[in-house]
């Protein structure tokens, strides 16, 4: 099977390695499409020299692809082959034409959502839980700082809820992205429209929640608490590099919450841990019940992933689509890698 490393060298490279032998609650899927997560593999193949764990030459990179069942284990429960399916989850999933995926990280694909739109679906889940973080309510106003992919759909998400998005991002490239898949408020840092446009829409009162989607230096955390009601609701879903000014949070009440993956998953997933006996009141959303609400949302088309789609280069030239997205980060959205 031919797979995408992060060589030591820094580079991206695609290898031939012997196909997985099949294991007890997996399923084996033969992959059709897979989705690069960007910015973070740029990272991974640039510091890949220090990740590279000692005598060997590079790791596996990538975590969302879609494809078919071609076998299952005898543990299996709910899959069967033939199925179409999206799958995520490191160390499982990484960018590969096959790949043996435990069960609780695979779900099947509605009929109308195809295998380029369901290899994003792993990603939806993450943009599904910042969102589920914040607990947005009908009708209220969110700002989303951050125009990347998990940003634009966790906008197109909110909208679904029938809540207002708000889209902050430095890149107009970005910005014209969410407007071509209906995100009607899309605003720059620092342009002046922004605070004339929460004030129209909450009656001078701030938005409700703010979500921050991009690693950040520390200016969209503040930008944040400015835009925010008192008592309002900032969700974390990427790192903020600098001390956060906690006062300013105290002041206005602010609730400070962390989302992190795709919702509740096992630490080990080949484990038997079944999603239908585990308590609601622990985990109400799991990342395998995040990537099924998130496929559905596109099977409604009330999510659109195909307008975000910037690039779609064949898994033996995966090399150029790295350097392609090092060079021009603002312009290389949704990377799809074809098999």
């Amino acid at each position: 099977m031919k797979v995408v490393i992060a060589h030591r060298t820094a580079q991206a490279r695609v290898v031939d390695l012997p196909d997985p032998h099949l294991a007890g609650n997996c399923v084996m899927v033969r992959v059709s499409h897979a989705a690069m997560r960007l910015p973070e593999e740029l990272f991974q193949v640039a510091d890949a020299a220090s990740l590279t764990p000692k005598g060997q030459d590079g790791f596996t990179i990538g975590s969302c692809a879609s494809g078919t069942i071609v076998d299952v284990g005898p543990a299996v429960k709910t899959l069967k082959g033939g199925l179409r399916v999206a799958v995520t989850g490191s160390p499982y999933v990484f960018h590969s034409t096959l790949l043996m995926v435990p069960e609780s990280l695979a779900v099947e694909l509605p009929k109308k959502v195809n295998h380029e739109e369901g290899s994003f679906a792993g990603q939806g889940a993450i943009a599904m839980n910042i969102v589920r973080t914040a607990r947005v309510q009908l009708g209220e106003v969110v700002l989303i700082n951050g125009a990347d992919l998990v940003g634009l759909m966790a906008a197109q998400i909110v909208r679904a809820a029938g809540a207002i998005p708000i889209l902050v991002d430095e890149s107009e490239y970005r910005l014209n992205k969410g407007r071509a898949v209906g995100v009607s408020h899309t605003f720059v840092p620092g342009d002046d429209q922004i605070i004339r446009a929460i004030d129209s829409l909450t009656n001078g009162q701030g938005v409700d929640s703010a979500l921050l989607t991009r690693k950040d230096g520390g200016e969209a955390f503040q930008d944040a608490c400015d835009f925010l009601r008192e008592g309002g609701c900032l969700v974390l879903g990427a790192t903020i590099s600098e001390p956060l000014p906690l006062i300013e949070l105290r002041a206005k009440k602010i609730s400070l919450r962390t989302a992190s993956g795709g919702g509740a998953a096992p630490s080990d997933p080949t484990s038997d841990w079944d999603e239908e006996t585990i308590p609601r009141s622990l985990a109400r959303w799991t990342q395998r019940e995040n990537m099924l609400c998130f496929s559905n949302l596109l099977g409604d088309r009330r999510i659109q992933i195909s307008p975000l789609v910037t690039d779609r280069i064949p898994i033996e030239r995966a090399p150029m689509a790295y350097e392609k997205a090092m060079r021009s980060r603002d312009a290389v959205l949704g990377v799809v890698l074809t098999m």
